[in-house]
């Protein structure tokens, strides 16, 4: 088997398989090198050639600090989502613990309970007049007060959620301003 490398396409040719579509400035590679360089690249390295154009392998080339910022915060918003997802761990009003959800679907049911409860509470109602399905998705009777003491819990948590994010995200802007790599690299959630 006779391997062609074309510097240009960055691929292997076979003269019998792809004929007269093998570009013109492709160089044969040995098989033991071409080998080589499959067993590189499975093993995180990148086929890139050399001054000559021959392939050689090389680690991962480093990223520019912009795109590096880029991915940074593109792991804080991550971050950001799956904490969320995971909502917010809570006692409930008969001792049990279970989670509230936090998801934007989530957030607009707790709204809805705390205008309810504080609608209610306004009102003089004090019994276990609502209801609250948590993640488990156990449903548990609460009063006013509770759901009022819960749903401001999770906005609390929201709001820390956010600010963490935000916090990371200046932090990342504030390195890049400075060309400071190191500093984009250490900021995690």
């Amino acid at each position: 088997m006779k391997i062609l490398y074309d510097p240009v396409s960055k691929g292997f040719y076979d003269r019998k398989l792809h004929k007269s579509n093998v570009p013109s400035d492709a160089i044969e590679v040995t098989e033991e090198k071409y080998k080589q360089l499959l067993e590189g690249q499975a093993q995180g390295k990148f086929i890139i050639s050399d001054k000559q154009g021959s392939p050689i392998l090389s680690d991962r080339p480093e990223l520019t600090i912009d795109k590096l910022a880029t991915r940074k915060r593109r792991e804080i918003e991550n971050a950001l989502v799956a904490a969320l997802a995971a909502g917010l761990p809570y006692t409930m009003p008969d001792g049990t613990e279970d989670t509230v959800q936090m998801q934007a679907e989530d957030r607009q049911n707790l709204l809805g309970l705390a205008i309810e409860a504080r609608d209610l509470k306004g009102t003089g109602e004090t019994g276990t007049v609502q209801e609250f399905r948590a993640k488990s998705n156990t449903r548990y009777p609460m009063t006013p007060d509770q759901v009022i003491a819960m749903t401001d819990a999770a906005l609390a948590h929201y709001k820390a959620l956010l600010q963490q994010s935000w916090d990371r995200k200046d932090a990342i802007d504030a390195a890049l301003e400075a060309g400071d790599r190191e500093g984009i690299e250490i900021v995690v959630w």
